[in-house]
């Protein structure tokens, strides 16, 4: 079991030993060849929650930072207390964060000038103002702590973030950010504001990025506004392990990497794989509650029954506050086994992982096998 909690975070599974290649010429390997010949590029990285983005960008700043005269920096911006209220301003500033701690010890007056001028801008300050005694203090809030609209890229925070691009790359060389966590935007047009703005201007001081995205990106109308501004598109799909042999072998190997032999019967991995839809999340998640299951019931291997048990707890969660809509549009795509994503429903089912999207070998849609056996 901790092994598979440790595999639920990408970067404990990474330290832990955990990683397993997937099939194939992955994004990690072109991002990082791409940041390797093009250190100042810009990358939008896009893909269903739970298809491996985050694995892939902690493996890709692993191997950006082994190239001599680059470094990369992982930013998640998930812990920001509310994802969907982030404004322009916010991604800038927290770069310019991780800037500042990577020069925190320097003896240089001006970076620390720099440095302290970063954190009032993100976490907000105090003034006191003599106009008439007594001095009157004038509290500025924090990009960062004060969720506000007003906010955006103003000359100062511009100023200050590219004297500290300056002074790291003279140290570190080449800078690449890694910017993961967007991907939980569902408000496109949000999206695109923060690319006209922060991204633009973190990649305008000559640093590299890759910013994760939301799915709704790929199916909008803002892909080609997206396009224009970004100099590389990346799409991680799910993993077809109903049709490509090596990715089955790919999930099979992350439970022979994790477990003791024998200690799932062979025709529950099977299932496990099966049910999981290629979802590395979901993949993860039944193989807990199996586990979870197995420990109940006082048995030591786990088994088909518990795997079925597991199947049933996640797929009555994933149809929890569906609408009868999008009911009718899952059935009818196990009827007919078409799908065009046009509509706001249709875009909702992809974003929750009810409707998946396969693209190697074949561009294909389908509906959660572990959510099947309940519409049907």
């Amino acid at each position: 079991m901790a092994a598979f909690e440790g595999a639920a975070n990408p970067s404990e599974a990474i330290k832990s030993g955990y990683y397993v290649h997937a099939p194939g010429k992955l994004l990690v390997d072109n991002i990082s060849n791409r940041i390797a010949l093009r250190p100042s590029s810009s990358h939008l990285l896009l893909g269903g929650i739970g298809s491996g983005k985050t694995t892939q960008l902690l493996v890709a700043c692993q191997q950006i930072n082994e190239i001599e005269d680059i470094h990369a920096i992982y930013l998640d911006v998930s812990f920001y207390p509310d994802v969907s209220k982030i404004t322009s301003g916010v991604l800038t500033t927290m770069a310019g964060l991780q800037l500042a701690e990577l020069l925190k010890d320097s003896e240089d007056e001006n970076i620390q000038k720099y440095i302290r001028e970063i954190r009032e801008l993100a976490y907000g300050y105090e003034e006191n103002i003599f106009i008439n005694l007594p001095f009157k203090t004038v509290k500025h809030k924090g990009i960062i702590t004060d969720i506000s609209e007003l906010y955006g890229i103003n000359i100062r925070l511009l100023e200050i973030f590219n004297n500290l691009v300056k002074a790291t790359s003279e140290i570190y060389g080449n800078i690449v950010f890694l910017i993961d966590g967007l991907d939980r935007l569902y408000d496109s047009k949000t999206f695109i504001q923060l690319v006209s703005t922060d991204v633009k201007s973190i990649s305008s001081a000559g640093t590299g990025i890759v910013v994760v995205g939301p799915l709704t990106i790929i199916y909008g109308d803002y892909r080609d506004t997206v396009s224009e501004q970004l100099d590389y598109f990346c799409y991680q799909p799910f993993f077809d392990v109903e049709n490509d042999s090596e990715s089955y072998s790919f999930f099979e190997n992350i439970i022979k990497a994790r477990t003791s032999e024998n200690f799932i019967e062979e025709s529950a991995i099977q299932s496990l794989i099966y049910f999981s839809g290629g979802v590395l999340r979901d993949f993860i998640n039944l193989i807990q509650t199996s586990i979870e299951e197995t420990y109940l019931s006082g048995e030591d291997e786990v088994r088909e029954k518990q795997l079925v048990k597991a199947v049933e707890s996640f797929s009555s969660n994933q149809l929890r506050g569906v609408s009868d809509a999008e009911l009718n549009i899952l059935k009818q795509i196990i009827k007919q086994e078409i799908f065009i994503p046009r509509t706001e429903e249709d875009l909702r089912l992809l974003v929750r992982r009810l409707i998946l999207e396969y693209r190697d070998p074949k561009i294909r849609y389908a509906v959660h096998p572990a959510i099947k056996p309940l519409l049907t």
